[in-house]
């Protein structure tokens, strides 16, 4: 399971089981953001496997459309391996999964991607997508808030590096891998990979 700001897994359950609060998503009740994110990983494997049947001259800017803000640290081959790795982390009951700041922006761009598609479906390509949500907008930036720690990797290399270390502890930027992101550099295998734990991440206090 992936260890998010708020669990994924148990979002109808009461307070005690969430980090921070559950804004007002707007979503009908029986939303299940596991599935949102089960679906988006689902339909990236189509995505990938259609950009790397494009002509090779046409790669480094189809990775800049898809990938708007992960495309500096990798290739098809990183974001296939990358997705693998989050599909799996995903449907592993038997333990927590801790990302870093690679996933997270893989994550975001496709989700961001996943969303506008979505959202300009006609109302029987939304039922059969997320029948949960009714045919109703996805409101992806609501979901981002709620679920991910911190959105650092959208800041570009001056931005992040001309912070104190003071001030990124300030903002919550303390998501391993976050400089090497940022500055485009290519995660080795072990950077790729997940964080086991067998420990609950989340509070179970009121």
């Amino acid at each position: 399971m992936l260890i998010f700001k708020n669990s994924l897994y148990n979002r109808q359950e009461g307070s005690s089981n969430r980090n921070t609060p559950i804004s007002n998503m707007g979503f009908h009740e029986l939303f299940d953001p596991c599935n949102l994110l089960s679906v988006a990983l689902e339909e990236e494997i189509e995505v990938i496997s259609f950009l790397k049947r494009q002509p090779i001259e046409y790669w480094p800017q189809d990775l800049k459309k898809f990938y708007q803000t992960a495309y500096k640290m990798g290739s098809y081959t990183i974001f296939s391996n990358l997705l693998s790795i989050l599909k799996s982390g995903l449907n592993d009951v038997g333990a927590w999964h801790k990302m870093n700041t690679y996933h997270f922006c893989f994550l975001y761009d496709l989700l961001l991607r996943f969303s506008f598609n979505y959202n300009h479906d006609n109302e029987k390509g939304r039922l059969d997508t997320l029948p949960e949500l009714k045919g109703t907008p996805l409101k992806i930036e609501s979901f981002i808030k709620d679920y991910f720690f911190n959105t650092v990797f959208l800041l570009n290399e001056d931005q992040y590096n001309s912070l104190t270390r003071e001030k990124k502890v300030e903002l919550g930027y303390d998501c391993p891998f976050q400089f090497a992101v940022i500055n485009g550099l290519t995660p080795t295998k072990e950077e790729m990979e997940l964080q086991s734990s067998s420990d609950y991440p989340y509070s179970i206090y009121v």
